[in-house]
């Protein structure tokens, strides 16, 4: 098991208490960080931003969406700054962890930066690395950031890659070069999400949820395919 892990947990997410106190039944030591909500504490440059990441990829992150950057990269540095090779486990408020049994960090260490879930369970790893359902995912299927995992080398170069606003966060595919620092995932994943309470970052319409899992599922047949060349 882990010796270091964080959650992004607010007070006011009164809804989400019940999915933190099942993941300290696991993880005893889990340290909490206060997240990034702009809608509760001042930003500064806020509007700034939101308009730089419209001008670099054409469309404007929400606020929301920058404030989980900003929270994930307060982990990131206090990763950096404790400077260990070992593996540290990074939680969001709704993560579920499915398999506790399988969550060691042993199972990470050849890797700088490590995915127990991604993509709602739709990750597909290269069938060439692939062993034991671990190896290199293909790094389009990895999206998410509710179950990761990474070492202080990989927090510095996530800081880097992150410090012009621009994507969502979980959008490894444009921060992370595989050929930079080395990716893992396990598959089926490990840690999930509860999904049962309303999204944080973004309202959305169950028919607009319905729609994105069929584009998954679509994405993830072609994804299968690639990877099983790979």
């Amino acid at each position: 098991m882990f010796k270091r892990a964080f959650v992004l947990f607010a007070e006011h997410e009164t809804e989400r208490i019940k999915h933190l106190e099942a993941m300290y039944s696991v993880l005893p030591a889990l340290e909490v960080v206060e997240p990034v909500f702009p809608s509760r504490i001042h930003v500064p440059f806020l509007e700034a931003m939101v308009e730089k990441s419209r001008a670099r990829t054409g469309k404007a992150l929400l606020p929301t969406e920058i404030g989980v950057i900003l929270s994930h990269r307060k982990i990131w540095a206090k990763i950096v700054k404790e400077n260990s090779n070992e593996h540290v486990l990074v939680l969001e408020s709704d993560s579920r962890i499915l398999k506790p049994e399988f969550l060691k960090s042993e199972t990470a260490e050849k890797y700088d930066l490590f995915f127990w879930g991604a993509w709602n369970g739709y990750a597909s790893l290269k069938r060439s690395t692939e062993k034991n359902g671990v190896g290199e995912p293909l790094i389009k299927s990895v999206y998410g950031a509710y179950g990761y995992s990474l070492n202080a080398k990989a927090a510095a170069y996530l800081l880097k890659k992150t410090a012009q606003v621009a994507y969502p966060v979980d959008m490894y595919k444009r921060f992370v070069d595989p050929a930079e620092i080395s990716l893992g995932a396990i598959v089926p994943e490990v840690i999930s999400t509860w999904r049962t309470s309303d999204s944080l970052i973004r309202k959305e319409s169950r028919g607009h949820l319905l729609t994105a899992e069929l584009i998954r599922l679509i994405f993830y047949c072609r994804n299968t395919i690639q990877s099983y060349f790979c």
